[in-house]
């Protein structure tokens, strides 16, 4: 993977955090599950959606060369593998889950596994279409 500054990696676990807080609020009052299955499934196709165009604009503002895939494995990290830990404390530590939360919250265990396939995506889209405009 591509080596990042200590600024870049700090930027990114920022962002996660602010991200996470986000997911929290949005989520209120229990943080999802008071949301209907319907609701919980077309806030999972939104949230998939919207960051299509945000994992596009991420690549390109937060590092600093045009090597999308490798990238987006560094933005695929960041905004899962800090999600996950914040929400072992969050819900299973602080609120005694354990981690059988992992199933009961679903739509949060989603994207600890679809951001890893849809940002590589993303990343290798942008330089096959970055090559193609190339030649």
């Amino acid at each position: 993977m591509i080596k990042l500054s200590l600024k870049n990696h700090l930027a990114l676990l920022l962002m996660s955090f602010v991200t996470w807080g986000l997911f929290v609020l949005i989520g209120l009052p229990e943080y999802y599950q008071s949301w209907s299955y319907d609701a919980q499934v077309v806030g999972v196709i939104a949230v998939t959606v919207l960051y299509v165009p945000l994992g596009n604009y991420l690549l390109k503002k937060m590092f600093p060369t045009k090597k999308y895939f490798k990238n987006s494995l560094w933005l695929a990290f960041y905004l899962t593998v800090p999600l996950f830990t914040y929400d072992v404390i969050f819900i299973g530590i602080i609120g005694g889950e354990g981690l059988k939360f992992i199933p009961k919250y679903w739509v949060l265990t989603f994207f600890y596994f679809s951001f890893w396939v849809q940002f590589p995506l993303i990343g290798l889209l942008m330089e096959q279409n970055a090559s193609e405009s190339n030649t």
